[in-house]
């Protein structure tokens, strides 16, 4: 099963003093709704362009498409659900994650059995355990999510933009006060650099968290 919809512009940022953003996102938007959700993402220390990851038993990996102006075009697929195929898991999975492929002992594999027999006992792979409560908002024509999550444990906030066209986004980005200098921050980067998977930026200890 894989299932295709249209790629959206994304910019999202990471940290714990991101009021000042929060607080023009309120006064510019209604909250319109509140979800809680817990997703397993699924690493590799290396640079990908993929982004996999796993939410209520269903796994869809998003694709980076392009960059543009300090933006990034992710276009997202379903792979499917679990239990799920080892086929599908051979074909789809492991080349998305860039890693070769083991040798399945079974045909067809829970999430459970997934998790602990194939992508743990692999030293090329990581997984990232993640809640989230996230916070719906519009921004100038955009969807904008203010989000608290726990990262294996570990408590920080993100907040994201995005939008089937980048412009809007751009503008959304201006109205926010967001600069250019600001770094765009996507899933598996952040969480990489969370678990000491992938190099900090040289001036991380000026970045204002």
């Amino acid at each position: 099963m894989v299932t295709s919809v249209i790629p959206r512009y994304e910019f999202r940022v990471f940290g714990n003093n991101l009021d000042s953003i929060k607080e023009i996102i309120e006064k510019q938007s209604d909250k319109e709704m509140t979800r809680q959700m817990d997703s397993v993402y699924l690493l590799t220390p290396w640079k990908r362009k993929n982004n996999i990851k796993i939410r209520e038993g269903v796994m869809d990996i998003k694709v980076l498409e392009q960059e543009h102006e300090t933006l990034e075009q992710w276009s997202p697929f379903l792979v499917g659900e679990f239990p799920m195929k080892a086929k599908i898991i051979k074909t789809s999975v492991f080349p998305a994650l860039g890693v070769e492929s083991p040798v399945f002992e079974r045909k067809e594999y829970t999430l459970k059995q997934f998790i602990y027999e194939v992508v743990s006992v692999d030293p090329d792979l990581a997984v990232a355990y993640v809640w989230k409560t996230r916070h719906a908002y519009t921004v100038a024509g955009c969807i904008a999510e203010i989000a608290e999550i726990k990262v294996n444990g570990t408590s920080v906030s993100t907040i994201c933009i995005e939008s089937e066209d980048p412009n809007k986004v751009i503008e959304a980005k201006k109205i926010l006060g967001i600069d250019k200098k600001t770094e765009n921050v996507n899933y598996p980067l952040a969480l990489k650099r969370f678990m000491g998977l992938t190099p900090l930026p040289d001036n991380w200890h000026k970045i204002d968290f």
